[in-house]
């Protein structure tokens, strides 16, 4: 079986992913197409506008054949640990093409970007730590360290970024993917290829998005208030200790969190600084308030991927046959996973996110715990 894999969020689905899926199987030719997809947040701090099951169909409506959850203790990680998750749920598959989107379009300067991080000097290890200890995050001291434009360039956009995670996590794995990109689509000023950013921007303010999205996506805006409120109360009622469990809280993070009482959101927003940039704050404040701690990060890197199917196209059923035969961690709904399996707290947290967004979009009597099937 040949296979193409995306990445993706769909938050929302918009008319780029739409262009992205077609071009990959346009240009790649697979006999199916698989999705995996962040479930009810995002890797950037943010809970999702739909849940994961609808947009899941979206994908499955655009012409996947298939769609599975990316963990939720994946989803809120940075870029590595984000990669490295959806590459170790994807190598269920075997061989497989991997498809991303990027803002180089140019696979060989994201391979040549790879290599070059791959050789990092004793020189480039000293800058970065150098860096890191005047407080910069990571990504931004490693972009300094470099000491090549081109490849400083290239690190430097979101999208470009996580390519370069998805192709060093492959070579980590020694997995037998292939990777092949699509150059995003952009256009200003209301056009039809807007980013998931400008258009979650457009429905916040009651602007029309509908051109920016396929007729199928269909939006409305989360109860940012709810959503606001919950978070300050779980955050302002956990200690110092519970705090410093909390996955990717780290260097005395805890501390600072604990040294007010916070009011609003915002003044949790504020906290960023070089070191801890807006999406790690809102990282920490989504997983804070789930309570996902760096234990069961740990338990899900030190065990096999488990799979979880959010859609699957009607006349592809065959997939759940060749992923049974493949995996004995198959789940198609929550309640499959035996209470003693180490499974069972990984995907108990999956739940949990999701009961925490049907909170915030209004959809609490409607919490669904089953894949879609769709012609």
């Amino acid at each position: 079986m040949k296979t193409t894999a995306i990445i993706a969020e769909y938050n929302p689905f918009h008319n780029g992913h739409l262009y992205q899926l077609l071009k990959a199987k346009e240009e790649t030719s697979p006999d199916t197409l698989v999705v995996l997809m962040s479930g009810s947040f995002t890797q950037r701090g943010d809970i999702a506008v739909a849940d994961k099951y609808t947009r899941a169909d979206w994908a499955i409506n655009a012409g996947a054949d298939i769609v599975l959850e990316l963990p939720t203790v994946y989803s809120l990680s940075p870029a590595n640990k984000f990669a490295m998750g959806a590459m170790r749920t994807l190598s269920v598959f075997g061989e497989f093409t991997l498809s991303f989107g990027s803002e180089s379009g140019d696979l060989s300067a994201l391979e040549m970007a790879v290599d070059t991080l791959g050789l990092e000097t004793k020189e480039f290890k000293e800058l970065l730590s150098d860096y890191m200890s005047k407080g910069y995050s990571l990504a931004k001291a490693r972009t300094m360290a470099l000491d090549n434009p081109v490849v400083s360039e290239i690190i430097g956009s979101p999208n470009n970024i996580l390519g370069v995670e998805y192709i060093k996590a492959v070579k980590a794995l020694s997995l037998p993917v292939s990777f092949h990109t699509v150059k995003r689509r952009y256009s200003e000023n209301g056009g039809l290829f807007l980013s998931s950013t400008e258009i979650r921007k457009m429905l916040k303010q009651g602007e029309d998005y509908s051109k920016a999205v396929p007729p199928f996506v269909k939006l409305k805006d989360i109860d940012r208030k709810t959503y606001s409120s919950i978070c300050l109360y779980a955050i302002n009622n956990m200690t110092a200790e519970e705090l410093e469990r909390v996955s990717n809280i780290s260097e005395g993070f805890e501390n600072r969190l604990k040294k007010l009482t916070f009011s609003s959101i915002e003044e949790l927003y504020a906290l960023t600084t070089k070191r801890y940039t807006k999406s790690t704050v809102k990282r920490i404040i989504a997983s804070a308030t789930l309570n996902l701690t760096k234990e069961l990060v740990e338990t899900a890197e030190e065990n096999e991927p488990y799979i979880r199917v959010l859609a699957l196209r009607e006349s592809r059923k065959d997939l759940l046959s060749f992923l049974g035969d493949r995996t004995k961690n198959l789940y198609l709904k929550a309640s499959d996973c035996p209470a003693d399996s180490v499974y069972k707290p990984l995907i108990d947290m999956d739940e949990k996110a999701n009961r925490f967004l049907s909170i915030v979009n209004g959809e609490h009597n409607k919490i669904l715990d089953k894949p879609s099937f769709l012609r």
